[in-house]
């Protein structure tokens, strides 16, 4: 039996240390232990503009961590018979565009991303026009032999989930995940009607305020649920302990097993529809996501039954940054874990240092002769990816392509005229420019999707 005084003394602490760490409008912190423990916290602001404090009950989108909820759908639609993981995707979507040169791409390669597809740019809130989009692009290598995160492969996952439930995505998440879980308070999908219930989330200009974000109805399997941290926690319960029992233990266990070993490179391994990693000392399971001006986490320990919510309203930043709000799972759990196990609890870590913000990234001397035309800003109505950069890499001899989350990645022309991003041979994310006018290229389309030139 845990001592739920030391659970309490553990929430304290990280308490004070995310009071210390804040650098978002707010954040909910949930937190859940053995035999039903559980403590919510809230610190910041639900919106900038009135001042008005963020609540413990506050409803905030969970963005890719409705990945998990959808392969717990399409599993227990598995179990109850109505549908095979081993079927290829082009047998419940007969119309979909997207080639096989490397033979069919199955449902099990879609939840594990390893089916060798685009990662996708969220630029349609309808997953049928995503899945058209995959006709312009190839995979990059047999499916189940690589991994390679896909936000385009989920939203499959939900079109198949329709139609082998017969019903639509979000009654089927309803009835697999939100009802079993009691999560009550919850929308199964981004509606426009769900906005009045929600935070405001924010986008972080370059001096550093905050202002709104753009509020996007979706109902995508790649993510668009929302959760208040209590019901996020009721579920993470289920995924850690089995408690409720959404799946069968065979099930549950797969679920939580990385279907490929995790490069040097990869931070986790990957199950169905989990992100599963041992970097602490023991597997810790769970997933994060990000949208326009939310992102969060939902991890645990699968050892104690302990883990951590957090759903903030304001920009993801990367874990090691400063602001970064992966420090307060990692941290969580170690405190956590510490009190589940009578263990004295661990040292804060110590602040991130600032990043090394290299204003030279992808901006050296002009390119060489047809490559300078390329270069310009490109830019689409799509919050999740509102621009791209093409600059010249750091010698002047070549361009990368700039993401506006700051990731610089180099294009590597092919003989077809397209260029790679990336130097992984095998990555199937590609440049094409066309529209010319005036010796330049007026859009650039990046795996399938449009951006249209604006400098």
């Amino acid at each position: 039996m845990v001592d739920n005084g030391s659970l309490m003394a553990a929430a304290e602490r990280l308490a004070v240390f995310a009071r210390r760490r804040l650098r978002a409008p707010g954040l909910v912190i949930g937190l859940v232990g053995p035999d039903g423990w559980r403590h919510e916290l809230a610190l910041g602001v639900g919106d900038v503009a009135s001042g008005r404090p963020l609540r413990t009950d506050a409803l905030l989108p969970v963005a890719s961590i409705g990945k998990t909820t959808t392969a717990v759908a399409l599993l227990r639609e598995a179990h109850a018979g109505r549908v095979d993981l081993d079927a290829a995707v082009h047998e419940h979507l007969p119309w979909l565009p997207l080639p096989t040169p490397f033979g069919p791409i199955r449902l099990r390669h879609l939840l594990a991303h390893t089916g060798g597809i685009v990662a996708g740019l969220d630029a349609s809130p309808s997953p049928t026009v995503e899945a058209l989009a995959l006709g312009e692009t190839a995979p990059g290598w047999p499916p189940g032999q690589r991994y390679h995160y896909s936000n385009v492969a989920y939203a499959l996952l939900g079109l198949v989930l329709e139609r082998v439930a017969g019903c639509s995505y979000a009654q089927a998440i309803q009835r697999h995940v939100l009802d079993p879980c009691g999560m009550t308070a919850s929308e199964a999908v981004t509606t426009a009607r769900a906005q009045a219930r929600a935070a405001t989330g924010h986008l972080e200009l370059d001096d550093g305020t905050f202002v709104p974000a753009p509020w996007v109805p979706t109902a995508s399997g790649a993510g668009s649920t929302l959760c208040t941290a209590a019901d996020l926690g009721r579920f993470l319960r289920a995924l850690l302990t089995g408690d409720p029992a959404l799946l069968d233990p065979d099930a549950h266990e797969a679920m939580l097993t990385p279907a490929l070993e995790p490069g040097p490179e990869e931070p986790f391994g990957y199950g169905l529809g989990v992100e599963v990693d041992t970097a602490a000392g023991y597997r810790r399971v769970g997933h994060s996501g990000d949208g326009p001006g939310f992102h969060g986490h939902a991890h645990g320990c699968t050892e104690t039954g302990v883990g951590v919510v957090v759903l903030c309203n304001g920009p993801w930043r990367p874990a090691a940054a400063p602001g970064g709000t992966w420090v307060l799972v990692d941290h969580g759990l170690a405190l956590l874990r510490a009190a589940a196990l009578g263990l004295a609890p661990p040292e804060d870590p110590a602040p991130a240092d600032e990043a090394d913000q290299d204003a030279a990234a992808g901006a050296g001397r002009e390119p060489p002769g047809e490559l300078a035309a390329l270069v310009g800003t490109y830019a689409a109505y799509n919050p999740w990816v509102p621009q791209v950069q093409v600059r010249a890499d750091r010698d002047g001899d070549g361009l990368v392509l700039v993401w506006p989350w700051g990731d610089v990645r180099p294009l590597v022309a092919l003989a077809d005229g397209s260029f790679r991003v990336g130097e992984d041979h095998a990555s199937p994310e590609r440049v094409r420019f066309r529209a010319v006018v005036e010796g330049r290229p007026a859009q650039v389309v990046v795996s399938g999707w449009p951006f249209d030139r604006v400098d």
